[in-house]
C-alpha cells in the first residue's frame, strides 16, 4: 500500500519549482536551455508548469544556471 500524500520532499521540490517558474518569467527560454543543455520543451514546460515534476538533475542544472553566484 503506498501513500500519494505529498511529503516534505515533494513540497520541497515545488517550492524550488516555484522559485525556478519566476526566474524563468523574464528569460530567453531558448537560450536558457542552449545554456543548461536541456531540450527548449523542456525549460518551456517547466516555465508553463506543465508535464509534472521533472527529473531532479533537470531541477539542479536549472538552479544552477538561474541562481549561481558568479564570483
Amino acid at each position: 500500500m503506498s501513500d500519494q500524500t505529498p511529503g516534505p520532499v515533494h513540497e520541497a521540490i515545488e517550492a524550488r519549482l516555484v522559485l525556478i517558474r519566476k526566474a524563468l518569467e523574464d528569460r530567453n527560454l531558448s537560450k536558457v536551455a542552449t545554456s543548461t543543455g536541456l531540450h527548449e520543451n523542456t525549460v518551456r514546460n517547466i516555465a508553463k508548469g506543465r508535464g509534472g515534476i521533472p527529473l531532479l538533475a533537470t531541477i539542479d542544472k536549472l538552479s544552477q544556471y538561474l541562481f549561481a553566484q558568479n564570483a
